[in-house]
Order: C-alpha cells, then structure tokens, then sequence
C-alpha cells in the first residue's frame, strides 16, 4: 500500500485558497506548502519570496533555514515552485497568499540535506495567566480571538502562522472554572491540570504565567507538559524562564514550542537510513475504519511505505518501512487521535483503534 493521494492533496491545496478566512487565520494554516504575506509596501517578486521564506520554515521546522546558501539560491527559483497566488483583502489588512509546489519544496529540502515536518502537529491547549496592575485573568479562547490583549493575540496568531502550529486556548466556561483553577496554574499544579484538560483531546498543553514588572518589562515562566499514554504520567518536555517585552516573550514561548515539536516529528529523508519495523493496532472491525487506517499511515512522513501482512478479527499486523529514525516514527503515532497505546502490552508498538 502506497500513498496515492495526489488528486486529494491538490483539493486540499485549492481548497484552502480559496476559503482562506479569518477563522483561520485566527487559529491555524492547515495548508503548510501555503505562505501568507500582510502587504505593505512589497512588489509581487519580493511577497513571493517572502512567501516561500515562511514555507520553508514552516515544513523544515528550522526557525534558521532562509540563513542558508541553498536556501537564498533557491529564491531565485520562486517562480517555479509556484503553484498558484493571489490577493485577499481579510480583516482590514490585505494578503498576498502563495501556495506552493508540496512535491518541489519537499525535493528541495532533501537536496538541502534539511528536513521536512509534516501534519504531525500537536495540538497544544494554552493555560495562561496574565497579571498586571488590573489583576489576574486566565485567558479564554475568546480573549485570543477577539483581540482583547492585541501585543498577546499578535504574537501568538503571528508565529501560528509562521511556525504551521496549533495553540489553542480553553473556552473557560463553567466546566473549566470548576476543572481549572487561576491557582492550580500559577502553582503548577500538573495533574489537576491535565484532568482539566481532557475534554480538548489534546496530547501536549502549556502551563504559563506571565506577569508585567513595570512599563513595557514583563516576566514570562512557561513550560510544555506531555501527558505520557503509557505511564500516564505528566512529563515536562520544554520550559523556560523570560523576562522582557510582551509580545517578544510571547512569540519566542511560541517558536521553542515549534523548535521542540520540530525536533520530535520532523523526519531527515536519507537513503541509508531506512529499516522495517512491525505494528500491531486492535479495534478495527469496518470497511470505514481500516480506509482511515490507511489514511493515518498513509500520512505520516517517518514511514516511507507499508504493508498489511495479517488480519484477523482482534488484529491487525503492519509492516511498516521508517525512515528518519525509530524515535521520530514513535513520537508521530503516540500523537495520533485515532491510535491509543494499549497499555497491557510491554511492546510500544501496540495500539487500540478509537
């Protein structure tokens, strides 16, 4: 079984341009190969350029990538990486939107010897508080979306884009307030946290405080905790202590976020690196449910190709063939939705279907 999803991605390409909304801009750019540019005072070549500078870092995960020789002599080729372009005029600001060529750009990258993270993003549930001379909030989703705190909402809407992930923030109605407390997240409180969080389904969620000092000077203590499938366990994966502007804090807590999942799920395609690995997923019992099996397999970017070798009415056995390393195939199935470690076996590599 081999990806054959061509006419499918081109779908996907088109339809994320022509419906490009504020919605989403507002949360996420589900199209990665896909560069969206504010307009100011940039001539068509210098937005398409800049276009494919946010792609490549958003596919490569290296925050660094446009410093390369490669990456400025590959500029000079914008043209025909181009898949189509245009104009949208969104929430008083005008866009140029570029979408670009997946198979180009993955090509590109390979050459460049960089590599290429695909739609293994975790979605990240944000639990904020801001502190300033008014008080303590725990921000809401509608806080973020409404712009309430423009510095706060800027920065995190901005690198979103940037960066290709997904933060997203608790809608803190009566569910929430009795779940999660101000208290139990300027205390890290973890594991109350992470009960708090599980009606978002969310593998990943941030715990972080950020308070002002004086003037424009305000501290940022945030850190990344991973609920642990196997030991349901909270790991802190990521943390960091900041202090500074609000939007600079802000939109760096973003970018580590990024570099973190980046080094976790992006695969480096090389030729020698490649081996066969087996896996063994229980529950599917439909027609329906094994297509979308191999639409989940067929989709993550560390499994070069696969193939089933048994089934019977408990299992299914995969032979799977990785690339990128055995640590980067893991990681992209323990966040898969569809695929719940089963805990009864000592091997990593089994999984219950929900």
């Amino acid at each position: 079984m081999k990806l054959m999803f061509v006419a499918r991605n081109f779908f996907i390409l088109f339809f994320s341009f022509i419906s490009f909304t504020s919605c989403v801009l507002a949360n996420q750019f589900e199209n990665l190969y896909q560069g969206n540019i504010i307009v100011d005072n940039q001539n068509d070549q210098q937005l398409k350029e800049l276009a494919l500078q946010q792609v490549l870092i958003k596919v490569s995960g290296n925050a660094q990538i446009n410093t390369l020789v490669e990456s400025k002599e590959l500029l000079k080729k914008t043209q025909s990486l181009l898949s189509q372009f245009g104009y949208r005029n969104l929430a008083g600001k005008r866009y140029f939107i570029a979408v670009f060529e997946q198979s180009k750009i993955n090509q590109a990258l390979k050459e460049m010897q960089q590599p290429i993270w695909g739609e293994t993003r975790p979605q990240t549930l944000v639990w904020l508080v801001v502190g300033d001379d008014n008080g303590r909030d725990l921000i809401s989703d509608n806080m973020i979306s409404s712009d309430q705190d423009e510095p706060l909402s800027s920065a995190l809407k901005t690198e979103q884009q940037q960066r290709g992930i997904s933060l997203r923030f608790p809608i803190m109605d009566l569910d929430d307030n009795l779940a999660v407390s101000l208290a139990d997240v300027s205390g890290g409180f973890y594991d109350q946290i992470a009960e708090g969080s599980q009606r978002y389904d969310a593998s990943h969620f941030i715990v972080a405080n950020l308070q002002q000092q004086d003037g424009q000077t305000w501290t940022l203590d945030w850190a990344l905790v991973y609920v642990n499938p196997q030991s349901n366990k909270n790991e802190v994966v990521a943390s960091n202590q900041l202090s500074g502007d609000k939007f600079m804090l802000v939109s760096q807590m973003s970018n580590d976020v990024a570099d973190y999942y980046a080094q976790q799920y992006a695969v480096l395609d090389t030729e020698t690196d490649k081996f066969s690995q087996y896996i063994y997923i229980s529950g599917i019992h439909s027609l329906q449910q094994y297509e979308k099996l191999n639409q989940l397999l067929s989709g993550i970017l560390a499994i070069a190709s696969y193939e089933v070798v048994s089934v019977d009415m408990q299992q299914l056995k995969v032979k799977v063939k990785i690339k990128g390393g055995l640590n980067s195939f893991k990681n992209a199935l323990s966040v898969q939705a569809n695929l719940q470690l089963d805990a009864s076996q000592s091997d990593e590599l089994h999984f219950n279907w929900r």
